[in-house]
């Protein structure tokens, strides 16, 4: 494996020693996408015309991101066809079911970045939806299947890349809304242009609501479950010249959110750094480096409940630490000729948590306290090159080979044993080919193969955990889970309109699920890696600019997700993989006049799943209904109204085939934008 890792790395940086004649360089600047282009740098880790990209990409501009009615980033990505999310919104559950997936794979199973930088708990390795107020975003890059080949971890089913707007102007930002279960948000946002090369920016978002009762059946024990984020964020940029920027950014945010119960609750606080570089090599060549750390203080406190939910006490108290540190560098280059641009890099990360745990009877007596400890660090090396022998064609192949260990772990009951969990270490090699043929000029034909995988989490290795009745064991001896992967598709567009076909097969050897442990009686369940899993299926996608006022986009997509072996439970084989709805479309209508006084409807609908791969209890198909619109003021300042499930469809899914989660109510909100250029700064 090792032997093979180096061949097709050293073949893919060849062209970084190849001899490149001063026109070629001149030829292959002047191939940038024009500025009227949509550009994403996530499918290639450089700036690409969305038009061009071998690659099935999604791009969600600041406009629609506005327009769409929603709390948290996660409620828009669940129209967009390919992605799978839960049910529920981030708003209304724990941070343990901020999931995201891809093509049918369930589970977190995609690698979600906040400006190229992940975005994963280190702990769970679930989603900080939280720390991304959607007023901040530029743009959203949704990048379909297994992009291991550059980023590696969690990239199996795809890649989703949130990028925030530039500093470029000197302007205030002002955004406050109130709306259903005295749901209110706040957020301000200051740019200052402080010369032509420096900039600056201050942000503070904060967003809390009462919340909703989240169980279908409620009992005595069921509270609305609150919310309570907020979030601060200062960055500088610097520009010294159109070939040069950097930035530095710093953020403190903190999330307090109810499990639904009285007693049960999770809270978070986070403090990250990052930073990045981009300066330009010669005429056609591009280093960027990226540095980035995290430290995460968790709480949660977890209750057990007794009868039909009639009463409960907190079976658990937990505070987990954890950091997580990394950083990359990245060359690309383009050139003339066939060999029409190339890059290689190289990230390392590294990852640890503590969780300290006392376990409680329904007295209150302590039963046992102990410590976890974790330690992952994981390193990759990839690189890429862009064949294109004619215009019409072009041959997209990338490859990375990772090395990843879990090291330190251990299980220290105090007053009791100790247990000294063996450290592991994996290797994988992952190349992608991705293919594009130009039928014509508003058509094209697409194909990709690639490899995939994703590590098990510190929380799936070592963490034991209770949901009301329900246990979920933690297991050590987790592999990781492996994806191999191909699609074919179609394009065609036209300035006012874009169709796009995808049919995909992913097929997942060691896909990790939860089982029922024997002897505990259904109630007690264990993370296992299965034998594997198949998800095959079809996305289709369009949107139409019918009129100058008048647009429409819509997207379905076909998932057959299927557990295929599983040597340790041959019952469940055969079964629908969890948090996958086999079929989900989406269809939006949006009129805007000329004045900027919008309207936009949103209808979706979701069949059955199952959130447990027993597939004892369905998740009821559904249909939800948003409505929002916008009307301008002034110039400066909008009113806008959203309602959320406006048919108010009552469904739920499944955690456990004891534990449920309802999905969101019918929510009104209503406030004002304000966007206010300052004509102060020592810029002008």
């Amino acid at each position: 494996m090792r032997r093979s890792a180096l061949l097709l790395l050293t073949a893919l940086a060849l062209p970084v020693f190849a001899q490149e004649a001063p026109a070629g360089e001149k030829e292959a600047a002047d191939k940038k996408p024009k500025v009227e282009e949509t550009v994403v740098v996530t499918a290639t880790r450089s700036e690409r015309a969305v038009s061009e990209l071998p690659i099935s990409t999604t791009v969600v501009p600041e406009a629609k991101l506005k327009a769409t009615p929603a709390h948290t980033i996660d409620d828009i990505l669940r129209t967009i066809p390919g992605v799978n999310m839960p049910i529920a919104s981030a708003a209304n559950t724990g941070v343990q079911n901020h999931r995201v997936s891809m093509r049918g794979l369930g589970g977190q199973r995609a690698l979600v970045l906040l400006d190229g930088v992940p975005i994963h708990d280190p702990y769970y390795g679930t989603i900080e939806w939280q720390k991304v107020p959607i007023d901040s975003l530029k743009q959203v890059e949704v990048v379909r299947g297994a992009n291991a080949s550059l980023f590696g971890n969690f990239a199996v089913g795809g890649t989703i890349n949130l990028l925030t707007r530039p500093v470029d102007e000197d302007e205030v930002r002002v955004l406050t809304s109130y709306g259903t279960d005295a749901s209110q948000q706040q957020a301000l946002t200051i740019d200052e242009m402080l010369s032509s090369r420096w900039a600056v920016r201050l942000s503070h978002d904060r967003w809390n609501t009462n919340g909703t009762i989240r169980v279908p059946t409620p009992g005595a024990i069921d509270a609305p479950g609150w919310l309570d984020s907020a979030i601060t964020t200062a960055r500088a940029e610097y520009r010294p010249s159109d070939r040069t920027n950097a930035y530095v950014k710093g953020s403190t945010a903190e999330v307090d959110v109810s499990q639904g119960t009285h007693l049960s609750y999770v809270k978070r606080e986070i403090a990250d750094f990052s930073s990045g570089l981009q300066t330009a090599v010669g005429s056609s060549g591009l280093f960027s480096a990226t540095l980035f750390h995290q430290h995460e203080n968790m709480r949660i406190a977890t209750a057990s409940t007794i009868g039909a939910r009639a009463a409960e006490w907190v079976s658990s108290d937990s505070t987990v630490p954890g950091n997580e540190t990394g950083a990359s560098v990245d060359y690309s280059r383009q050139r003339s000729g066939a060999l029409a641009f190339y890059s290689f890099g190289v990230d390392v990360t590294d990852i640890d948590a503590t969780d300290h745990t006392t376990n409680m009877d329904r007295n209150a007596r302590v039963t046992q306290r102990d410590v976890l400890t974790g330690h992952q660090r994981f390193a990759g090396l990839y690189s890429q090159a862009s064949w294109r022998p004619v215009t019409r064609f072009e041959a997209l192949l990338s490859a990375r080979y990772d090395y990843f260990t879990n090291t330190g772990a251990s299980d220290v009951v105090l007053g009791g044993a100790t247990t000294v969990y063996p450290s592991t270490t994996s290797r994988q090699l992952d190349p992608r080919l991705s293919l594009r043929y130009a039928l014509n000029g508003s058509s094209a034909i697409r194909g990709a193969a690639y490899r995939g995988f994703r590590a098990p989490t510190l929380r799936e290795l070592y963490r034991n955990s209770m949901s009301g009745q329900s246990t979920v064991m933690a297991n050590p001896f987790l592999k990781p889970e492996t994806l191999t992967g191909a699609e074919v598709g179609y394009e065609w567009g036209n300035p006012r309109a874009h169709v796009e076909v995808n049919v995909f097969r992913n097929d997942i050897k060691g896909l990790q699920v939860r089982v029922p442990v024997a002897g505990g009686g259904g109630n007690v369940v264990q993370n296992i890696n299965a034998g594997s899993a198949r998800a095959q299926g079809v996305e289709l996608m369009t949107d139409v600019q019918v009129t100058p006022k008048f647009s429409v986009d819509a997207g379905y997509t076909y998932s057959d997700s299927t557990l295929v072996d599983n040597p340790t439970d041959r019952s469940i084989e055969g079964n629908v993989l969890p948090d996958v709805a086999p079929h989900y479309g989406s269809l939006g209508l949006r009129y805007l006049t000329t004045r900027g006084t919008s309207a936009d409807v949103r209808w979706r609908v979701v069949s059955r799943s199952y959130g447990e791969p027993a597939n004892v209890v369905p998740a009821p198909a559904h249909r939800i209904l948003d409505l929002a619109v916008s009307h301008p003021l002034r110039p400066w300042i909008d009113a806008y109204a959203m309602l959320e499930n406006a048919l108010d469809e009552h469904y739920f899914y499944v955690l456990t085939p004891n534990s449920f989660r309802n999905g969101q109510p019918r929510a009104f909100t209503m406030g004002f934008r304000m966007r206010m250029p300052t004509s102060y700064g020592s810029a002008h």
